[in-house]
């Protein structure tokens, strides 16, 4: 611990914040240190430059933790369909701890997409579909938008919207369902607006990838196609031909020809991994940002560390979308070693959203708390 050697400096403000690797950072001097039960020793530095002072655990994603949990651990039990309990059980600790590492690990996975991600190549179409579960209430189901890749199976981007209950409902519950309209009424166009933000990651894909056109596959959603033409930079794109909009019936056979397969195989991983999302479940979401932090974790294990087939190709799911091995190798080694920035990351528009957990939760007052060194 006493070689480690600062990357940058650990304030966002400073000009040496962020890794030079023309220059390595040696503008800081040593500034004594201090003792913990849990991590021992940690010596601390002081910037020359800017004169603030950090230490060695300001770049480990245990920043600010009281104890060492094994990340990997929990992103697979997570992945293992295990709820919050069984993991605190199996782990000796409360669920609001192990809560609280499932957001620094969604953090984690965020940054290593990002790194990874200036490397792809994909070759591949695109298929994008919602996938309605619920949080707080069954008064409240939502629509989780998955872009996904065709052939790789690979997601590309996710995001989540609340809904308001329909169906058939007795009289008591539609009664109900007016009561809590007044506390929480949805957003009306919330598919609209998520399926924008999903499709304009697809404008990503198609400057990364190495065709000219990209063909995009939904369900026959009436949203959808409202979607791409509120959007200046798609709506071009399709005038062009470089980007085609396909549909297809949401009723037809589930097959591995249906265009929307992948969306399909995504939507029965989801049912059989995640524990919230199984059927008839008593274990379910009580708050949409940590709900989309369980599954940002969850999509990064099954992007990036599941094969892409049980039998017969050993490569993972992003590998077979264009990602480069190497970077991804690298990538695992480092994950659970070095704290991810918010000031160092490329995120898209919905991680972001749940990296600041600023989604909100139905009838929940006030915004979800976000510690101070999550902003930096």
């Amino acid at each position: 611990m006493n070689t480690f050697m600062p990357p940058f400096c650990g304030s966002p403000r400073c000009a040496h914040h962020g890794c030079d690797n023309q220059t390595p950072y040696r503008d800081f001097i040593a500034w004594g240190f201090y003792s913990t039960k849990a991590f021992g020793i940690v010596p601390r530095f002081r910037c020359r430059s800017c004169g603030k002072t950090f230490s060695v655990q300001t770049f480990h994603p245990n920043y600010f933790a009281k104890r060492v949990i094994d990340y990997q651990d929990i992103a697979q039990r997570l992945s293992s369909c295990e709820s919050l309990s069984s993991i605190g059980r199996a782990l000796a600790a409360s669920t609001d701890t192990i809560s609280n590492r499932i957001s620094r690990a969604a953090r984690q996975t965020f940054a290593f997409d990002s790194d990874c991600a200036s490397t792809r190549h994909p070759d591949e179409n695109l298929a994008a579909d919602g996938f309605e579960s619920f949080c707080r209430s069954q008064y409240f189901p939502n629509n989780i938008t998955i872009l996904v890749g065709s052939t790789s199976q690979f997601v590309y981007a996710v995001d989540h919207v609340t809904l308001r209950r329909k169906g058939r409902m007795t009289a008591g519950q539609k009664i109900r369902r007016a009561e809590l309209d007044r506390r929480s009424r949805p957003d009306p166009g919330g598919i609209v607006r998520s399926f924008g933000r999903i499709a304009g990651e697809a404008l990503r894909v198609l400057s990364d990838g190495n065709r000219p056109t990209l063909t995009l596959w939904t369900d026959e959603h009436k949203a959808y196609p409202r979607s791409i033409r509120d959007s200046p930079c798609l709506a071009a794109l399709q005038d062009e031909g470089r980007l085609v909009h396909g549909t297809i019936s949401s009723r037809a056979a589930r097959t591995r020809d249906n265009p929307l397969f992948s969306v399909n195989y995504l939507d029965r991983e989801f049912r059989k991994d995640l524990h919230e999302h199984v059927r008839q479940t008593v274990c379910f979401g009580r708050n949409v940002n940590r709900q989309m932090e369980r599954l940002s974790l969850y999509l990064w294990w099954h992007n990036f560390g599941k094969p892409h087939r049980a039998r017969g190709d050993p490569r993972s799911h992003a590998e077979v979308a264009g990602y480069d091995r190497g970077r991804i190798i690298e990538g695992f080694r480092s994950i659970w070693r070095l704290r991810a920035w918010l000031s160092l990351t490329d995120l898209t528009e919905p991680m972001r959203d749940t990296w600041l957990r600023t989604r909100t939760t139905p009838l929940r007052i006030g915004p979800d708390y976000l510690p101070r060194f999550a902003h930096a």
